[in-house]
């Protein structure tokens, strides 16, 4: 099956839903917590109670301002992360093992309303640029080091690694049909807005990524890569989304990823219809199911695969936030090739603390060369906000049956600090 045939009969059936669909205004913002119109907004709620001092009050004040007056948001944030584990027998792909694994993210990002701000018609650029570094003597980068150090075939702080600058976002935004429909293009990050829920962020809420995007099935490009997304309100609660990337996307040479969309034709593809309670609520309490298929990439030796996922989540009682999520994947060169997690959130503290928990089986990818058997994780982590800029998390999980470990079980606790500015 090739992407691109995949990609036309999808909008081809998208057309045909739209067709004879109503127009009134329904404006909706596609992306997920990590979407950065979405960070922008969600810090400046959580500051807007204002600072105990003068000079914090003045910031968030002209923050609003250039917002208002020239619809231009900025936002800019630092996260650390520490785990460490009562084990480290995995398979040392850097040549050692470390039962400690520490990194920090610097983040700058923003977007800035340019043509009919105010219409529902917008068209926007957006940009995020990052610092990533390893914060620890481990030769492991914090991404890989469940991986690597601990044998668990999945991830542990998916977005930390040490790859120094990068671009993750470098596109432009242009919402039509009064907000009904919203295209981008450019890089992007097919993480903010594919087969999202209320919990799927790495730098807000889980650790592990069985419970971020895909359940650990889909066999996502690298974050930051040349392309296109596209999504739709169908209705009042039914929506689309869709995308078409550079498979070989490298957000540290960013530049080189517009190339080879157009000459390398090895492309990641998504679709996703779903149904919203509401546009206010399009990620946070959804029923979806997505299909994704990748190329296979010659250059890199990777295989071509596809899979599908669902996901059902509430938003119950504006406390609860349960969910079921699971995949399927066939080849490719995703972490596991089946995936179920399960869990539930609850915010306290009037809606300013945030406490998760989450269960998962998977089946890791044949190509992963770790065998198949099922291995299982467990997470629970309390997320404190502390004043207006400092989250604070407390993190603990147990993987029974690590695949690529001598060990049956592994402990791991850690914290995440995020003070956003």
């Amino acid at each position: 099956m090739s992407s691109k045939y995949l990609l036309g009969a999808l909008f081809l059936m998208l057309f045909a839903l739209t067709a004879n669909a109503k127009q009134e205004d329904r404006s909706s913002n596609f992306g997920g917590p990590n979407a950065v119109p979405n960070q922008i907004e969600s810090d400046a709620f959580d500051a807007l109670q204002g600072w105990s001092t003068s000079v914090g009050a003045g910031w968030d004040t002209w923050k609003k301002g250039l917002q208002e007056d020239h619809g231009f948001g900025v936002g800019m944030d630092y996260t650390g992360i520490y785990f460490t584990a009562d084990d480290a027998e995995g398979p040392g792909f850097a040549g050692e093992t470390s039962d400690k694994a520490a990194a920090g993210n610097l983040r700058l990002y923003g977007s800035w309303d340019l043509t009919g701000r105010g219409t529902g018609n917008e068209g926007s650029f957006v940009w995020k640029i990052e610092s990533r570094h390893n914060l620890s003597s481990s030769p492991t980068p914090a991404r890989t080091w469940a991986f690597s150090d601990l044998g668990y075939a999945g991830l542990v702080g998916p977005p930390f690694n040490e790859d120094g600058f990068r671009i993750q976002n470098f596109y432009w935004r242009q919402r039509f049909g009064g907000g009904r429909y919203s295209l981008v293009a450019g890089t992007i990050d097919v993480t903010d807005f594919l087969d999202l829920y209320g919990m799927v962020s790495p730098w807000l809420h889980f650790s592990n990524f069985a419970f971020s995007t895909g359940s650990a099935t889909i066999d996502t490009p690298n974050d930051g890569g040349f392309g296109l997304g596209f999504g739709a309100m169908l209705t009042d609660n039914i929506y689309f989304m869709g995308s078409l990337q550079d498979a070989n996307g490298d957000p540290e040479e960013p530049w080189e990823s517009v190339g080879n969309f157009f000459s390398d034709n090895e492309y990641f593809t998504s679709a996703e219809i779903g149904w919203s309670k509401g546009k206010d609520y399009i990620y946070v309490d959804n029923y979806h199911v997505t299909v994704w298929h990748k190329d296979a990439r010659d250059e890199a030796g990777k295989p071509s695969g596809w899979g599908a996922n669902f996901s059902f989540s509430r938003f119950v009682g504006e406390k609860w936030a349960p969910f079921l999520r699971g995949g399927w994947s066939d080849d490719g060169d995703s972490l596991l090739q089946k995936s179920l997690s399960t869990g539930v959130g609850y915010r306290l503290r009037n809606n300013r603390d945030l406490i998760g928990f989450g269960l998962n089986w998977g089946e890791p990818n044949e190509n992963q060369g770790v065998g198949t058997d099922s291995q299982y994780a467990t997470e629970l982590f309390y997320r404190l906000q502390v004043g207006k800029r400092l989250q604070l998390t407390a993190d603990v999980q147990y993987v029974k049956d690590p695949a690529a470990s001598t060990e049956s079980s592994i402990w791991v606790t850690g914290a995440r600090g995020r003070i956003a500015f």
